[in-house]
């Protein structure tokens, strides 16, 4: 047998999957992220763990005997980076779903919490699981009629099915926001880890109802052949130059920063990756700390661990021979990543290129609406309203004596922990420039003190260590202050430590005066919106509160707070992103939205939707990429690139595996 069909073998027993599966795995993947990847995006481990605790410990109401012979119904997994196949057992099916999916029963929900089935945009044997606006999701071996049985298997037992429902029905916040809580991220990992290797437990159990999988039960049987390291069958990684450029030419979108990543993730899976970009400040100009000179190599990360390497050369657009350079750089390399950003950089090159991610932004209204519905008490949202419209009353008020006198406030507290922690009584370091230059550039007179927050500080220190420590952080600042603040700084001095040690009394800090002229302002509208006797009851308590109080009485109340995502219409989302669209047109693209909420990137069902509406167009693919930091202002910054690192690793494998595909769609095996 060869050592090829070992290896999936070998894979096999960790997943259980069939063998076609695990064969177009390592024909895809190879060993560059391990045999059997653990998730690296803290989001997807998370559902995993939740998942899998959930059939380990099944709520009492459902009626699903746990199945023997195979792993709580399934028969397998297929484990990807950050995706996840579930292969159900057929005869398990209907039960399977009836435990996984939300069910409202007498004693609240069971199953996973806002988890909505729909199906997949490419397979119609298969199903998407995620929950609406969430980024993590699943995919099971299953056609739509299995969701009609599992309905009518939990309707049959006198329960409620909540999975029909597109949007969050009441209480599964809450009962997600508690399963969560129970769940630390280093548990979290080992049932996620757990999942992704079903295959170890498909014949024997463990028992998970009282504790969490342990590292000694999931190592399975030959560990150290499923790490990761560069071995792949199918001719290494992807291969050809793949260009990185703006919808419309446009800069601010952050090509560099997506091309530095994407090479990052490629150089990791053991690729030797090029980085070509242009000579110009905003591009990989400084990326080292030092001016790179045009046509030369400069080696970005030679403690890269694995025979993976990635260098970068800066092309001059005027070059004559750039595309000659680039064409070499192809030869000498396996893949190409070319910065060629706007219209002032390199992106006349991308004709030259096998593939391209095209940058765009896109406004959230073009995407969707979210519609938030409150259902908290009365008094609760009368509080809140209050406690906005008293922020925003201060922040008004506040002249720079005062905002100085918060900015040293806050500041404070933190110097308070720090000395806890290293015992260190300096505030920054003095005698370095760009630190003292960074810790003063923090005080912004402007700042919306919507976030404003109560002084908050140990509580095992005296009164008489707080004053020696207010002292010293004083003495310290008295110098530079002066210099930074000539108008304010003596006058501020001189009464900030009788103030500060009031915001250590109940209500201290708090402005009485300012408290009755909102109270005053706001009585016409809160009587209209809440009525009389409420407004009477109410706010009397509120203003008797000092500003801790009245945040912290909120917080238990947070999970009535209910957020639907009313998506628009994929049709008309992808003909506003074509619109916006100036690409080549002879080579498969990767459309990636850049910068996006939080929303936008976690709303899998309508990605696939729109996904589905440009791929009918003529692009192959559709991405969403989140606020990645900037790797350009110091030289220790790149080594990130070299560290797998929660979300940031995440986003860069998916672009990774995106931009291998439509390599592998160009460019033959």
């Amino acid at each position: 047998m060869s050592r090829d069909s070992n290896t999936i073998l070998l894979r096999q027993q960790y997943t259980g999957e069939p063998r076609q599966a695990a064969h177009a795995f390592y024909q895809a993947r190879g060993l560059y992220f391990g045999l059997v990847p653990d998730a690296t995006d803290p989001a997807q481990q998370l559902l995993e763990a939740v998942l899998l605790r959930t059939l380990a410990r099944p709520h009492p109401q459902i009626p699903a005997p746990t199945p023997a012979r195979t792993f709580f119904g399934l028969r397998g997994v297929s484990p990807d980076i950050d995706t996840l196949v579930l292969w159900p057992h057929p005869d398990h099916l209907t039960q399977l779903l009836g435990r996984i999916l939300p069910v409202r029963t007498d004693s609240g929900i069971a199953g996973v919490p806002g988890l909505r089935a729909r199906l997949h945009p490419s397979r119609t044997d298969t199903l998407l699981l995620a929950r609406p606006g969430h980024r993590a999701h699943l995919t099971l071996r299953a056609r739509p009629a299995a969701l009609q049985h599992a309905e009518d298997h939990i309707l049959a037992a006198g329960l409620e099915p909540l999975w029909s429902a597109r949007t969050s029905q009441p209480g599964e916040r809450l009962a997600w926001d508690r399963l969560v809580q129970t769940l630390p991220p280093e548990e979290a990992a080992l049932w996620s880890r757990a999942l992704r290797r079903a295959g170890l437990h498909t014949g024997q159990l463990p028992d998970w109802t009282r504790s969490a999988p342990e590292p000694g039960q999931l190592e399975g049987p030959k560990p150290h052949r499923i790490a990761a390291r560069p071995v792949g069958p199918a001719g290494g990684p992807a291969r050809g130059i793949v260009a990185v450029t703006s919808a419309r030419g446009q800069g601010g979108l952050g090509c560099t920063t997506t091309a530095l990543t994407l090479a990052g993730a490629l150089a990791r899976t053991g690729a030797t990756v090029a980085l070509l970009g242009a000579d110009d400040p905003n591009g990989l100009h400084e990326i080292s700390g030092e001016p790179l000179s045009p046509g030369q190599w400069h080696d970005l990360l030679p403690d890269l661990p694995g025979p993976g390497t990635l260098r970068a050369m800066i092309l001059s657009p005027s070059t004559p021979d750039a595309a000659a350079l680039l064409a070499d750089a192809a030869r000498r390399h396996d893949t190409v990543v070319l910065d060629a950003g706007n219209v002032y950089q390199l992106r006349h090159l991308t004709g030259h290129a096998d593939a391209a991610v095209v940058l765009t932004d896109l406004d959230p209204e073009v995407w969707g609406s979210t519609e938030i519905l409150d259902r908290r008490p009365d008094w609760v949202q009368m509080w809140d309203w209050l406690n906005t419209r008293y922020l925003t009353a201060r922040a008004r008020a506040r002249d720079p004596h005062s905002q100085l006198l918060r900015f040293l406030d806050e500041t404070f507290e933190m110097y308070v922990w720090d000395r806890v922690s290293n015992h260190n009584p300096d505030v920054y370091n003095a005698d370095d420039p760009a630190d003292t230059a960074a810790w003063w550039d923090d005080f912004q007179p402007d700042l919306d003190d919507e976030d404003d927050e109560p002084l908050l500080l140990p509580e095992d220190i005296d009164a008489e260590t707080l004053d020696l420590w207010r002292q010293d952080f004083l003495a310290f600042l008295a110098s530079e202050g002066a210099i930074r603040h000539p108008d304010t700084w003596d006058a501020v001095a001189a009464v900030w430590t009788d103030h500060n040690r009031t915001l250590d009394l109940p209500g201290g800090g708090d402005d009485e005066a300012l408290t009755e002229t909102v109270l005053r302002e706001t009585a016409p509208a809160a009587t209209a919106r809440w009525g009389e006797q409420a407004w009477q009851e109410h706010h009397p308590r509120w203003a008797a509160a000092d500003a801790r109080t009245r945040k912290d009485s909120l917080a238990p109340w947070q999970h009535l707070i209910e957020e639907t995502i009313h998506p628009a219409d994929p049709a008309a989302t992808a003909r506003f992103l074509l619109a916006h669209l100036d690409a080549p047109e002879d080579i498969p693209i990767a459309l990636a939205i850049t910068h996006v909420d939080d929303t936008l990137a976690d709303e899998q069902h309508h990605l696939a939707d729109v996904r589905d509406a440009l791929r009918a167009e003529g692009i192959p693919a559709l991405t969403v990429l989140p606020d990645l930091p900037e790797h350009l202002e110091r030289e220790d910054d790149l080594q990130a690139l070299a560290r797998p690192s929660a979300q940031e690793a995440a986003a860069a494998n998916r672009l990774a595996l995106v931009v291998a595909d439509l390599l592998a769609t160009r460019t033959p095996s």
